[in-house]
């Protein structure tokens, strides 16, 4: 696959094949990923794998989370509102998503189907749960960052598909427990990875971007 042609390829997948991913591949793809950028090469990120018995045994606890309404407790803090341009993105967004699946606003049946596939962690065969040392900043967020963009593009050029999803840590207290994660590592983010299941009308959407003259600002060019 060119190089660049890897970026437009690339897209969020929330449904997934019911066909396993084996070790082996799944190794290959993370140390692509390993090779991202971290400030001094201080590679900060902290990987936990979860698939098969285990992987089944979180997509459970979260779907009882889920249906009993539990309230959400991510550890990484999310905005209590967005500034109004972004917000206006993302709106517009959700509005074609959902057009592009055939659920209207008022069909509340199909918008929970859709939004309970979320803690079903979309049927796929692997889950990456992303952490950080709780004592670091910012710029090793950023450089986890890097490292989660290189992720989803190594699966692309493996030719598995993925997810980015922040609903994946809703319930950190689960992925502490069955993952065996140490109290001393933050939970930031969960990566969905498999064989996308094409024809599923949740993968018919592929987002649309922003035009680069409303976000890039050239200086002395």
């Amino acid at each position: 696959m060119e190089a660049t042609k890897i970026f437009f390829e690339r897209h969020t997948i929330r449904k997934y094949l019911d066909k396993p991913v084996s070790k082996e591949l799944l190794t290959d793809v993370l140390k692509d990923a390993t090779r991202a950028p971290s400030w001094a090469n201080s590679q900060p990120w902290e990987i936990y794998v979860a698939s098969g018995e285990t992987l089944e045994r979180l997509r459970s606890a979260y779907l009882e989370s889920f249906e009993n309404y539990e309230p959400h407790k991510q550890e990484l803090s999310t905005p209590r509102e967005w500034p109004e341009y972004i917000d206006k993105r993302m709106k517009k967004s959700f509005a074609e998503s959902f057009k592009s699946m055939g659920i209207v606003r008022d069909d509340e049946i199909e918008r929970y189907k859709n939004w309970k596939n979320n803690y079903q962690f979309f049927g796929e065969p692997v889950a990456v749960f992303l952490c950080l040392d709780a004592s670091l900043t910012h710029w090793s967020m950023f450089d986890l960052g890097m490292f989660a963009n290189s992720l989803m593009l190594s699966a692309k050029a493996h030719g598995l598909d993925s997810a980015p999803a922040a609903s994946s840590v809703s319930y950190p207290h689960h992925i502490r427990k069955i993952l065996d994660i140490p109290d001393n590592q933050k939970i930031i983010v969960g990566i969905m990875i498999g064989y996308a299941d094409l024809e599923h009308p949740y993968n018919q959407y592929i987002s649309s971007r922003t035009p680069i003259e409303e976000v890039v600002n050239f200086r002395g060019m």
